[in-house]
């Protein structure tokens, strides 16, 4: 019994410990956001401003946010905003048709540079995501443009107060212009709008907890190197959950994401739907739901039209591009098309072979398999298919764990490939012998 109590007490010494400090970091973070992002949304409610100042409004204030959390590194953005709009406008006058395309292949081209020969190493760790957020932007509102949603070429103000708005230019979440546009347009002062922040302000707390102090406690590197893995996976995953939530915080903050009755209409992500996974290709969709939404607009309909393997494929390709040269992301992401793709067809075979509800995506109409979703041979299928996801989640996810040194520098071909070797590849053996069977049947 003393041996259980000191464990205990030990145990949530080490929690406190860990948990003090990272709650401070953490919500000293928050504080930047929040005030910057409720400045903005108070001037909007309080004052009646034209629609150029609203944006001029978003440009100062996001301008001001990002150079005080990232200092002069706040340039390069600057750089990529103004060069491609600049760069849409010369476009604009050769053509209205490959905007799109070639301001695409210029933006990534750019990422891409100054991954690998301007910028060093450390800053673009630290600037990689807003510089992808902005890049989003960009490609999505020349695409538009290419699409005639737009009556006009958007003014250098309502480009600029798009691209830097405080609401989202560092963590995200992408939004499209004409929703951007439409939030500025909200009004609301209640006190529903300060409980969503507190409380998603509180669920990035505690993911941020989970993350760092509670989940690499709760299973010990000396146990099944499985077991390791999924722990290192999911403190990953807990990461990214905070970020999400964070997001979201930042956005609300700003009367984003609300409707005019103050209800929040804006996902990011889903953990539970990622903790206990129907399927891959869901984990997919509710990992990050509006770069899920981008890539689907934007990348997979333009390429659909060769082939649906070319489209999982350029989608996939064109998101690792995105987060940069890094053979461990990209590594990642083109194995997560390959596993995803393989899975739903997979699944189709096995739910038109035996009849049973089994799909990647459950049935959203009238199910007509003879053996519906409750049945006992569907549950079964599901839940081997969900076991086999989680497998997938702890083996993809393993090498995200790292030492800060490393994630500085990015993480190398020979540290990714120690990690799946570590595990004997078998997750791509695994889908290997699906494909087979799918093949096969």
């Amino acid at each position: 019994m003393e041996e259980d109590d000191e464990y205990t007490e030990n145990t949530w010494t080490y929690i406190s410990l860990c948990a003090e400090p990272t709650l401070y970091e953490g919500l000293r973070f928050a504080k930047d956001l929040i005030i910057a992002n409720l400045i903005l949304r108070f001037i909007i409610q309080t004052v009646s401003l034209p629609h150029n100042v609203r944006h001029s409004l978003c440009l100062v204030i996001g301008s001001f946010l990002l150079y005080y959390s990232i200092g002069p590194a706040f340039f390069w953005t600057v750089g990529l905003a103004s060069g491609s709009y600049i760069f849409i406008i010369l476009l604009s006058f050769i053509t209205k048709r490959w905007r799109g395309l070639v301001i695409a292949i210029s933006v990534i081209s750019f990422l891409l540079s100054c991954e690998v020969y301007i910028v060093n190493p450390k800053m673009w760790q630290q600037i990689r995501g807003i510089q992808m957020v902005a890049a989003m932007k960009i490609i999505s509102v020349a695409i538009e443009l290419d699409r005639s949603l737009f009556k006009h070429m958007l003014n250098p103000v309502e480009f600029g107060g798009y691209i830097m708005c405080p609401a989202n230019c560092i963590l995200g979440p992408w939004i499209s212009f004409h929703t951007y546009n439409n939030y500025l347009d909200v009004k609301f002062l209640t006190r529903r709008w300060f409980k969503i922040i507190l409380i998603n302000l509180f669920l990035a707390m505690f993911f941020l907890v989970l993350s760092n102090c509670i989940v690499p406690w709760y299973i010990d590197d000396d146990l099944t190197k499985w077991l390791v893995a999924y722990r290192d996976a999911q403190a990953f995953r807990m990461s990214h959950y905070f970020v999400s939530s964070m997001s979201i915080v930042s956005m609300v903050s700003a009367g984003f994401g609300l409707t005019n009755d103050c209800h929040l209409e804006l996902q990011v992500t889903k953990p539970l739907f990622i903790e206990l996974p129907r399927s891959l290709v869901q984990v997919v969709i509710y990992w990050n739901i509006p770069m899920h939404q981008w890539l689907k607009n934007y990348v997979f309909k333009t390429c659909q039209a060769y082939g649906q393997f070319t489209a999982v494929f350029v989608t996939y390709a064109v998101s690792s591009l995105l987060h940069g040269l890094n053979f461990q992301f990209s590594a990642v992401l083109l194995s997560i098309g390959t596993f995803s793709y393989v899975e739903y067809n997979f699944r189709y075979k096995v739910a038109s072979a035996l009849e049973v509800c089994c799909l990647a995506n459950p049935c959203t109409k009238q199910c007509d398999h003879k053996n519906k979703k409750n049945s006992l041979l569907a549950v079964f299928t599901n839940t081997l298919f969900s076991f086999i996801t989680i497998i997938h989640l702890a083996y993809l996810g393993v090498m995200f764990e790292a030492s800060f040194s490393m994630q500085e520098s990015g993480y190398s071909y020979f540290h990714t490939m120690s990690k799946w070797e570590n595990l004997n590849y078998f997750s791509h053996g695994l889908v290997f012998f699906m494909y087979v069977i799918y093949l096969m049947m």
